[in-house]
């Protein structure tokens, strides 16, 4: 199955499908993290049938029920284990916050106790970034500490 890119400047990124049924799926990730979900009509593809917005928390669950990553299955069990543990994903804004900055330069480990743990940078993972490691916009970064420490972090992050 080909999933289709498409830069939607100032918006996000738009990808579409087509199910092996037939059908013409596409989601918007919107800048804001939240996820814009369209099926469009089977015989006029430029017609939606429907939308539905999913905020970043919604996206995650609907892709645990969807069969997501053993990584995202892994992170729960871990939170489970640990009380008090928080895991989150923070999506890097296109400027403010730490976008274009160091994780040094945000203190974040210092300030708050939590911990960047790993970066996706488009289709690449990159586990344990050091402190010259430089965010950029749209980056994806993975934060674990206690949950009012991680929201801390989730701050400095994005502003």
């Amino acid at each position: 199955m080909d999933i289709y890119e498409t830069p939607l400047p100032g918006i996000g990124v738009r990808y579409e499908f087509t199910s092996e049924s037939g059908d013409h799926v596409g989601v918007i990730v919107r800048r804001d993290g939240k996820r814009d979900v369209a099926l469009y009509d089977r015989v006029d593809p430029d017609s939606c049938k429907g939308t539905m917005e999913l905020s970043e928390g919604d996206a995650g669950k609907l892709a645990e029920l969807l069969g997501g990553t053993n990584i995202t299955a892994r992170l729960d069990s871990l939170r489970h284990m640990v009380e008090g543990l928080a895991i989150e994903w923070v999506i890097m804004p296109a400027q403010g916050g730490l976008t274009g900055k160091t994780i040094g330069d945000g203190h974040i480990r210092t300030s708050t106790s939590a911990s960047v743990v790993a970066v996706i940078r488009g289709d690449k993972g990159i586990p344990g970034p050091g402190p010259d490691f430089r965010f950029e916009e749209g980056d994806t970064v993975l934060v674990m500490g206690a949950t009012d420490h991680v929201g801390e972090a989730r701050r400095i992050l994005i502003g």
